[in-house]
Protein backbone atom coordinates (compact mmCIF):
# COMPACT_ATOMS: atom_id res chain seq x y z
CA UNK A 1 0.00 0.00 0.00
CA UNK A 2 1.45 3.56 -0.78
CA UNK A 3 0.72 5.77 1.33
CA UNK A 4 1.46 9.29 0.48
CA UNK A 5 2.51 11.59 3.66
CA UNK A 6 0.92 15.17 3.40
CA UNK A 7 3.93 18.22 3.32
CA UNK A 8 3.49 21.41 5.52
CA UNK A 9 2.32 23.72 2.17
CA UNK A 10 -0.20 20.54 1.81
CA UNK A 11 -1.82 20.82 5.03
CA UNK A 12 -1.37 24.41 5.14
CA UNK A 13 -3.42 24.71 1.78
CA UNK A 14 -5.78 21.96 3.15
CA UNK A 15 -6.39 24.02 6.50
CA UNK A 16 -6.82 27.72 3.87
CA UNK A 17 -9.26 25.26 1.96
CA UNK A 18 -11.57 24.11 4.26
CA UNK A 19 -10.96 26.98 6.90
CA UNK A 20 -10.97 30.33 5.37
CA UNK A 21 -12.38 29.26 1.71
CA UNK A 22 -14.95 27.35 2.84
CA UNK A 23 -14.63 24.15 1.08
CA UNK A 24 -16.25 21.17 1.93
CA UNK A 25 -14.57 18.11 2.10
CA UNK A 26 -15.57 16.51 -1.20
CA UNK A 27 -14.43 19.57 -3.24
CA UNK A 28 -11.22 19.31 -1.03
CA UNK A 29 -10.63 15.27 -1.47
CA UNK A 30 -10.94 16.10 -5.32
CA UNK A 31 -8.77 18.94 -5.36
CA UNK A 32 -6.26 16.87 -3.70
CA UNK A 33 -7.03 13.82 -5.57
CA UNK A 34 -7.75 11.45 -2.00
CA UNK A 35 -10.79 10.27 -0.71
CA UNK A 36 -13.11 12.39 1.57
CA UNK A 37 -12.49 10.25 4.29
CA UNK A 38 -8.38 10.84 4.07
CA UNK A 39 -9.58 14.86 4.42
CA UNK A 40 -11.68 14.16 7.10
CA UNK A 41 -9.18 12.37 8.86
CA UNK A 42 -6.16 14.78 8.26
CA UNK A 43 -8.89 17.84 9.38
CA UNK A 44 -8.89 15.85 12.58
CA UNK A 45 -5.42 15.27 12.91
CA UNK A 46 -4.69 19.27 12.21
CA UNK A 47 -7.73 19.47 14.66
CA UNK A 48 -9.67 21.87 12.46
CA UNK A 49 -12.45 19.32 11.60
CA UNK A 50 -16.14 20.38 12.66
CA UNK A 51 -18.57 17.36 11.92
CA UNK A 52 -21.50 18.76 9.92
CA UNK A 53 -25.11 19.42 11.99
CA UNK A 54 -27.75 17.18 10.99
CA UNK A 55 -31.07 19.46 11.04
CA UNK A 56 -33.14 17.01 13.79
CA UNK A 57 -36.58 18.69 12.22
CA UNK A 58 -35.72 17.87 8.72
CA UNK A 59 -34.81 14.04 9.88
CA UNK A 60 -38.36 12.30 9.56
CA UNK A 61 -39.12 8.76 10.91
CA UNK A 62 -40.92 6.04 8.47
CA UNK A 63 -43.99 6.47 10.88
CA UNK A 64 -44.23 10.06 10.30
CA UNK A 65 -44.11 9.73 6.58
CA UNK A 66 -46.77 7.13 6.58
CA UNK A 67 -48.94 9.44 8.74
CA UNK A 68 -48.33 11.91 6.33
CA UNK A 69 -49.01 9.62 3.16
CA UNK A 70 -52.22 8.46 4.87
CA UNK A 71 -53.71 12.05 5.76
CA UNK A 72 -52.72 13.56 2.83
CA UNK A 73 -54.51 10.72 0.83
CA UNK A 74 -57.28 10.62 3.02
CA UNK A 75 -56.42 6.29 3.21
CA UNK A 76 -55.71 3.96 6.37
CA UNK A 77 -52.97 1.44 5.96
CA UNK A 78 -52.34 -1.46 7.71
CA UNK A 79 -49.61 -0.67 9.88
CA UNK A 80 -46.06 0.43 8.87
CA UNK A 81 -45.32 -2.17 5.97
CA UNK A 82 -45.01 -0.30 2.78
CA UNK A 83 -43.80 -3.75 1.05
CA UNK A 84 -47.03 -4.93 2.40
CA UNK A 85 -48.94 -5.68 -1.02
CA UNK A 86 -52.11 -4.51 0.11
CA UNK A 87 -50.86 -1.30 1.69
CA UNK A 88 -48.99 -0.31 -1.78
CA UNK A 89 -52.18 -1.44 -3.81
CA UNK A 90 -54.03 0.78 -0.97
CA UNK A 91 -51.05 3.63 -1.57
CA UNK A 92 -51.17 3.44 -5.53
CA UNK A 93 -54.86 3.50 -6.14
CA UNK A 94 -55.00 6.51 -3.65
CA UNK A 95 -51.96 8.47 -5.60
CA UNK A 96 -53.67 7.76 -9.24
CA UNK A 97 -56.88 8.84 -7.65
CA UNK A 98 -55.32 12.18 -6.34
CA UNK A 99 -53.51 13.06 -9.78
CA UNK A 100 -56.83 12.17 -11.90
CA UNK A 101 -58.64 14.47 -9.87
CA UNK A 102 -55.89 17.40 -9.94
CA UNK A 103 -55.71 16.69 -13.68
CA UNK A 104 -59.50 17.27 -14.19
CA UNK A 105 -59.10 20.53 -11.88
CA UNK A 106 -56.48 21.84 -13.99
CA UNK A 107 -58.09 21.34 -16.99
CA UNK A 108 -61.39 23.38 -15.76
Amino acid sequence: MNVRVWDKEEEEELIKLYCHDGMDVNEIAEYFGKNNRSIISKLVQLKVYKKPEIDKNAKRSVKSMVIDLERILGITLDGLNLSKKSNLEMLVDAVKLRFEQSSLENKN
